[in-house]
């Protein structure tokens, strides 16, 4: 009873350091570093498929029931049951992608001022979420002790598979880009992430280191994207 309690002390103790004690979201980490490319393309559309980032980061509409049974006047009992239902709202990691994305055509792939050549386009694939136990294991088997000073309290990695697109005028793909890429962090106390924050930063590094390689094969495949654009 005295290490249950003990054990439920602790939880407390840890989930209320772990709010309070994590990293925040900066504006570094979800925008795109600022590096154009030698060899910038013409004018282009961003575009974005918005059904495929809901489906990759949203919960979407949700339906539920209750019972309650209870005891009515004169010990007569009821029944009532309660339906809910309800659309989930979009998730923030939607948001940042499409920002990063327009900011990545605007600022770093094309020309920013003049007439549109043409439309780029950006879609998400597959998405893996993996998770370490051995952060977890150790936290519960030292009490969360160790988390106090700073050991891992988790680590997270995620998998993401991004496909971009260039069209002409004509809406004919001229050239297309996939990249796979992988990225991890720790939920820790003082310098870790943790909750929400640590989710919405993987998705962003993934999706900015996505961006940052076919940039740069943009980059060399330029003089002749540019003529299939005219």
């Amino acid at each position: 009873m005295v290490l249950l309690e003990v054990f439920m002390k602790k939880c407390v103790v840890l989930g209320v350091f772990l709010m309070c004690s994590c990293k925040s979201i900066t504006y570094q980490d979800v925008n795109p570093e600022i590096k154009p490319n030698e060899n910038l393309l013409p004018a282009l559309e961003s575009v974005v498929d918005l059904r495929n980032l809901e489906a990759t980061y949203t919960a979407g509409t949700y339906i539920g029931m209750a019972n309650n049974v209870g005891t009515g006047f004169g010990g007569s009992g009821w029944l009532q049951t309660t339906s809910m239902s309800g659309t989930a709202f979009r998730d923030v990691r939607v948001n940042d992608v499409i920002n990063i994305f327009n900011k990545e055509v605007k600022e770093n792939i094309t020309q920013p001022y003049g007439e549109k050549k043409g439309y780029i386009t950006v879609k998400l694939g597959y998405r893996g979420v993996d998770k370490n136990p051995f952060y977890e294991l150790t936290s519960l088997f030292t009490l969360w002790s160790v988390n106090f000073l700073g050991f891992p309290c988790g680590r997270q990695t995620q998998s993401l598979e991004v496909e971009v697109e260039i069209w002409n005028k004509q809406k004919e793909m001229v050239s297309r880009y996939v990249e796979n890429v992988q990225d991890s962090e720790y939920c820790a106390m003082y310098w870790g992430y943790g909750g929400p924050n640590l989710g919405r930063k993987l998705a962003a590094d993934n999706i900015k280191q996505a961006l940052k390689k076919i940039r740069y094969r943009i980059n060399i495949d330029a003089p002749q994207i540019k003529k299939k654009l005219k």
